[in-house]
C-alpha cells in the first residue's frame, strides 16, 4: 500500500462517498447532520485533510464506545469514530479491497455471503445490497440440504471483531511486506480506533460499526475460507455465523474440528457452547435462525404493510406466556413496516419490557405516533424497573421526550436527573437523557444550568438542535463548540446558519476557528462571500449536476434572491446521496424561488407568461403549486417547464415529511426511492436547462 495512493484526493473522495452510501443506518444516525455540513465544503475540507496527512500531522482519535444488548443478555460494542477517522478507515479498506478482490472472488457468493464487494469497479457503493447476499445465503443452505446433506453444525466465534490481530491482518493483505512504513502508520491508527482510551490500546481488534470494518473482518477470514474450499468442506458463512453440512455426523464433526484448528491458529476463539450438530428433518430446520438484518433507508423503500397484514405477521413470530419474540428476523421485519395500529401496539407494549435488544425496532414502529400516553407510560415503567442497559435507557429517554405529555415529563424528571449523574458511562445515555432534560426545560419544568458545559463533546454535538438561545452569546456553549472537536464545529456551523447568527454576534473572528470550520461556515453562508459579478456559483453547480449550458444566467434571473437560492442549492446538493427525501424537499423549494423570479423576469421584459399573478390581492404569496397549475399563463406559454416541475412538486407533497397521508386516497405517503430520485433529477434538470436557455436568449 503506497502512502500516496492511500491519501490521494481520489481515494479520500471515494471513501467519503462510500461512507455516505453505506447501508448501516443505525451507525450513520449518529453522524447524519455532521455528514451534511462537511459535504457542503467537501473539496476544500478533503484538501485540508490531505495536507495534514502528507506532512503526517493528522492524528487518529479514540472511538467512543456504546454497548447494545444482545438476546443472550450480554452486549455488542459499537465504536463511534470521528468523521475524519471514518474517512481514513474507509480509505484503508478501499486499498485493501483492490488488493484482495481477485482472491476473494473464488469464495464470494459461493460459500461466503456477507459483505460482498460491489460488482462495479470504483463504485460509490462499497458493498452489494444485503438483500442480494442474504437471499443467496438462504438459497445455498437449501441447495446443500436438498443434495442430501442433512447433518448440520452451527459454528460461531466469540468477540470476532475484537480478536482480529492487526499484524496477521496485514500479513494476509501484504505477504511480501511492501511499503512497511505505510502499514505501520495504519496499524497505529487501528490501535487507537480499537480502544476508547490510550491505556486500553492493544494490537488486536477493529472498530465495529463502520462498513469498512465489516470488510476488514472478511479479509481476515479469507485464508480460512480458501482452505476450507480447497478441502471440499461443505459450508456457508455469514460474517462469523458458519454452517457446516455433511451426509453423516462424523463428516460434519471432522469439518468442525478442522475449522476450530484454523481459527485458533489465528487467535480466534470458537464458542464451544454454541457448537452443535444435529440432523435436520426438513428445510425449515436446515435453515434454522438466520441472521437478523433490518431494512435500511438506503435501499429501495420496502412496501408498507396495512394493519391487518402487520397484525398477521406479528402474530406469526410471537407467542408464549408471558408473550415473547420467537422469530426475531420476522419480528423486526414487521416492526419496520407496520403502520399505526392499536392491535399491533397492544402486542408491542407487552413485548417491550422483555426484549431490550429490539429497542431500535420498537422505536421504528413508534415513529408512527406523535404523542401517545400509553407508550409513554410503559416507557416510564421500564425506566423505573432499573433496566441496566444504558444505551436502551438513552433511547427510551429520546422516545419519552417526544411522546410524553407534560405531566408524564414531570413525573419522570427526578429519575432523569439521576440518570444524568451517570451519563458519562455511555454516550447513548448521555444523549438521550440530556435531550429529555432540554425538552423539560423548554416546557418550563426545570433548568439544566451548566450541564451542557460538562457534556461529552460528541453528545453536545448531537444535541445541537436543542441548545437554547441563551447559549448564542460570547463565552457560552456555542462558542466552545466552534472551537471544539470536528463534530462540534460542524454542528455549531449548522446552528449558526439555521439561527441566522453571525460570528460578530459571538464576538469571534475567523482566525480563531479551524480551516474546516471556516470552510463550512462559508459554504453555509454564515461567513458571507465577496460578491463577484463574473462568478455564477449557482450556474456552476447546476452544470455539474445536470449538464448542459447552465451558467452565466442565474444572477440576472434571481437578482436579490441569488444568495438565498444558492444556500438552498448547496444544502440540496449535500443531501442528494445522504437523505434523498430531504433533497427533494429542498430542491423543490429552490425550484419555487426560480419560478417566482422567472415570472418577474418575464414581466419586466413584457414577455408572455409574465402576467401570471404571484401575489394575491391580500398581499400574500400565491402557493407554488397554484403557480404550476395547467391553466395559468406560465403553463400555457411554457408547458414543458410547468409539467416537469409539477411532477417534482407533486412527489414532494407525497413525502411523509411533507404530509403523512395522500390527500386524495388517504394512503400513507412513502419516502423517495433511488429510482424516483433519479427520475426527479431528470425532470428538474430538463426544466432548469429550459429556463437557463430562455434567459440566455432573452437578456
Amino acid at each position: 500500500m503506497r502512502w500516496e495512493s492511500l491519501v490521494s484526493t481520489q481515494n479520500l473522495r471515494l471513501a467519503w462517498r462510500r461512507i455516505n452510501t453505506g447501508r448501516n443506518p443505525h451507525y450513520k444516525r449518529f453522524f447524519r447532520d455532521f455528514y451534511l455540513v462537511y459535504e457542503t465544503a467537501l473539496e476544500k475540507n478533503l484538501k485540508v485533510l490531505k495536507q495534514k496527512l502528507y506532512v503526517h500531522a493528522w492524528k487518529a482519535s479514540h472511538a467512543q464506545r456504546i454497548y447494545i444488548p444482545k438476546p443472550s443478555g450480554l452486549q455488542r460494542p459499537i465504536s463511534l469514530l470521528g468523521l475524519e477517522d471514518q474517512i481514513l478507515l474507509q480509505a484503508v479498506a478501499n486499498i485493501i479491497a483492490k488488493k484482495i478482490t481477485k482472491k476473494r472472488k473464488s469464495v464470494e457468493l459461493r460459500c461466503v455471503f456477507s459483505n460482498a464487494l460491489s460488482e462495479l469497479k470504483g463504485s460509490i457503493f462499497f458493498l452489494q445490497p444485503w438483500q442480494k447476499t442474504y437471499s443467496a445465503f438462504q438459497e445455498k443452505c437449501k441447495t446443500l440440504f436438498r443434495e442430501g446433506n442433512e447433518w448440520i453444525a452451527h459454528f460461531d466465534l466469540a468477540a470476532y471483531y475484537d480478536t482480529i490481530s492487526h499484524d496477521m491482518l496485514f500479513r494476509i493483505i501484504s505477504p511480501r511486506n511492501r511499503h512497511p512504513e505505510t502499514w505501520e502508520e495504519v496499524k497505529k491508527w487501528l490501535r487507537v480506533w480499537s480502544a476508547s482510551q490510550t491505556v486500553a490500546m492493544t494490537t488486536h481488534g477493529i472498530p465495529q460499526g463502520p462498513i469498512a470494518s465489516d470488510f476488514l473482518a472478511e479479509a481476515f477470514f479469507l485464508p480460512i475460507d480458501i482452505e476450507l474450499q480447497k478441502r471440499s468442506i461443505r459450508y456457508v458463512r455469514y460474517v462469523d455465523d458458519i454452517r457446516l453440512f455433511g451426509e453423516d455426523e462424523n463428516e460434519v464433526r471432522r469439518a468442525g474440528i478442522m475449522l476450530e484448528c484454523l481459527c485458533r491458529d489465528r487467535g480466534l476463539i470458537p464458542q464451544g457452547k454454541k457448537f452443535a450438530i444435529s440432523r435436520a428433518k426438513n428445510l425449515e430446520e436446515a435453515l434454522g435462525i438466520l441472521p437478523s438484518i433490518p431494512p435500511t433507508e438506503d435501499s429501495e423503500e420496502p412496501d408498507q404493510m396495512n394493519r391487518q397484514e402487520a397484525l398477521r405477521f406479528l402474530r406469526s413470530c410471537i407467542g408464549g406466556k408471558p408473550l415473547k419474540v420467537k422469530n426475531k428476523s420476522r419480528f423486526r421485519y414487521v416492526m419496520y413496516r407496520a403502520p399505526n395500529s392499536p392491535k399491533v401496539l397492544d402486542k408491542v407494549l407487552l413485548l417491550m419490557p422483555r426484549h431490550p435488544e429490539h429497542i431500535d425496532a420498537f422505536a421504528a414502529f413508534f415513529s408512527n405516533y406523535v404523542k401517545n400516553k400509553r407508550i409513554a407510560k410503559v416507557i416510564i415503567n421500564i425506566l423505573c424497573s432499573g433496566l441496566p442497559y444504558n444505551y436502551v435507557r438513552g433511547e427510551l429517554w429520546h422516545l419519552l421526550a417526544r411522546l410524553g405529555t407534560q405531566g408524564q415529563l414531570e413525573q419522570a424528571l427526578e429519575m432523569a436527573r439521576n440518570d444524568a449523574r451517570e451519563r458519562e458511562k455511555c454516550l447513548g445515555l448521555s444523549w438521550g437523557v440530556m435531550n429529555f432534560l432540554l425538552r423539560c426545560q423548554e416546557e418550563g419544568l426545570c433548568s439544566i444550568g451548566t450541564r451542557l458545559n460538562a457534556e461529552h463533546p460528541m453528545s453536545r454535538a448531537l444535541l445541537a438542535s436543542r441548545i437554547p438561545q441563551t447559549e448564542f452569546v460570547p463565552k457560552k456553549v456555542v462558542v466552545s463548540m466552534l472551537k471544539g472537536t470536528l463534530e462540534e464545529q460542524l454542528a455549531a456551523a449548522r446552528l449558526l446558519q439555521t439561527k441566522n447568527c453571525s460570528l460578530s454576534h459571538l464576538n469571534l473572528g475567523q482566525q480563531e476557528l479551524s480551516q474546516v470550520c471556516r470552510n463550512s461556515l462559508r459554504a453555509l453562508g454564515v461567513i458571507r462571500r465577496a460578491i463577484q459579478a463574473t462568478s455564477d456559483w449557482i450556474g456552476e453547480r447546476l452544470e455539474k449536476r445536470y449538464g448542459g449550458s447552465l451558467s452565466q444566467s442565474w444572477r440576472s434571473l434571481l437578482g436579490a434572491e441569488y444568495e438565498h437560492a444558492l444556500q438552498m442549492l448547496i444544502e440540496a446538493d449535500a443531501m442528494i446521496e445522504l437523505t434523498r427525501s430531504n433533497w427533494l424537499q429542498i430542491q423543490d423549494s429552490f425550484n419555487d424561488i426560480v419560478i417566482r423570479q422567472f415570472i418577474i423576469y418575464l414581466r419586466q421584459r413584457g414577455l408572455p407568461g409574465g402576467e401570471q399573478r404571484i401575489i394575491t390581492k391580500n398581499g400574500r404569496f400565491v402557493k407554488y403549486g397554484t403557480l404550476l397549475q395547467g391553466n395559468g399563463p406560465l403553463a400555457v406559454e411554457f408547458p414543458t417547464i410547468q409539467a416537469t416541475l409539477l411532477k417534482v412538486h407533486d412527489r414532494r407533497n407525497k413525502l411523509p415529511g411533507s404530509h403523512p397521508y395522500d390527500e386524495k386516497g388517504g394512503a400513507q405517503n412513502r419516502w423517495l426511492t433511488i429510482k424516483e430520485r433519479n427520475l426527479m433529477l431528470n425532470y428538474t434538470g430538463q426544466a432548469l436547462r429550459d429556463i437557463a436557455t430562455f434567459v440566455n436568449d432573452h437578456p
